[in-house]
């Protein structure tokens, strides 16, 4: 119990108040009345510590202070006999306790992810320590809270890894389809902006990132590039000044963006009063996504391309030079 007294204050936030080891347990029973009594009739002769004298006799006396007595019933799981022998080795479970790893948002009580991952790596940091440098027997650190904390450790780095691959092969495809380095850059800002601006409003909508929306994220990249990619490729088989072919680009993609934008939000409408938190969070991410991918593809969009915007392809450029007075008389002919 010294071990682990001053710990709440700072990481780890271990408890002081719950403890429970089964040695801490044995030593209180055997300072009694009758624990010297019980173990006398089992044929232990105690020291003046009120330990036994021999390793043997402290095996004994473990075991029926662990199945025979009512207060070591509580540590029967805390300990594990190698075998039936009087000189056999055990392994033991001490059990501590946390203080609240939580905090306030918004009148609610969350996880606290950075405390509850200071928490994990220093007392995996103080076991090994004490191992190192007071000679303990080999032990470990294990908690269930501890598989959905290395999530959180990993979480921002999966994030930014993941989402930052799909922008790029947005970049490196829309490059390879449109030919044109300008406006493949164009159409990958606007799906990077895209992307910030949904989690900037996953803040203030309370979403938190976690395993769920990372995934949703990533497929927004995929799902928003799709209104600018159309506006782009429209925009580049368009012949005039900038100013006209995002106009044009926008007369003659504009609506089926739009209509498949409706019909994208549609899909999701009907779980955004889902009580799922999956669910939840998946709708409101992809309400989030098609709301700002069309706004991008029809406002941001059209403007950076009438603005920065490439020539149009040589295809587009040749359809609009005029006849020349030779070919028009040879189609009069």
């Amino acid at each position: 119990r010294e071990r682990v007294s001053g710990l709440s204050t700072d990481a780890p936030y271990i408890s002081e108040k719950k403890y429970q080891n089964v040695m801490t347990g044995l030593a209180t029973y055997l300072g009694t009345e009758l624990g010297k009594n019980e173990t006398e009739k089992i044929g232990v002769t105690l020291q003046n510590d009120n330990w036994p004298a021999t390793y043997s006799d402290f095996i004994t006396t473990l075991k029926f202070y662990t199945n025979q007595t009512d207060d070591g019933r509580l540590y029967s799981r805390d300990i594990d006999f190698e075998d039936e022998s009087a000189e056999t080795d055990i392994t033991l479970r001490v059990h501590l306790r946390y203080i609240p790893l939580t905090k306030q948002s918004r009148g609610n009580t969350i996880d606290d992810a950075d405390k509850q991952i200071k928490a994990m790596d220093a007392t995996r940091d103080l076991v090994d320590k004490w191992g190192r440098e007071d000679e303990l027997p080999p032990s470990y650190v294990y908690s269930e809270k501890f598989l959905s904390i290395e999530g959180f450790k990993i979480i921002q780095v999966e994030l930014f890894q993941n989402a930052g691959l799909a922008i790029m092969a947005v970049g490196v495809i829309t490059f390879i389809s449109l030919g044109n380095i300008v406006t493949a850059f164009l159409i990958t800002l606007n799906v990077f902006f895209c992307i910030v601006e949904i989690l900037g409003f996953m803040y203030a909508c309370g979403l938190v990132i976690n395993s769920i929306s990372v995934i949703n994220i990533v497929l927004a990249v995929g799902l928003s590039v799709d209104y600018s990619a159309h506006v782009g490729h429209c925009f580049m088989v368009k012949s005039g000044d900038r100013n006209t072919r995002a106009t044009e680009a926008l007369a003659d993609i504009g609506a089926s963006v739009l209509n498949g934008a409706l019909s994208t939000f549609l899909a999701v409408a009907v779980l955004l009063g889902s009580k799922s938190y999956v669910f939840q969070t998946l709708s409101v991410q992809f309400a989030l996504t098609v709301a700002l991918g069309v706004s991008h593809g029809l406002i941001l969009l059209p403007v950076l391309l009438s603005i920065f915007g490439p020539k149009p392809f040589q295809s587009a450029m040749q359809s609009e030079k005029p006849k020349v007075k030779g070919e028009e008389d040879s189609h009069a002919i």
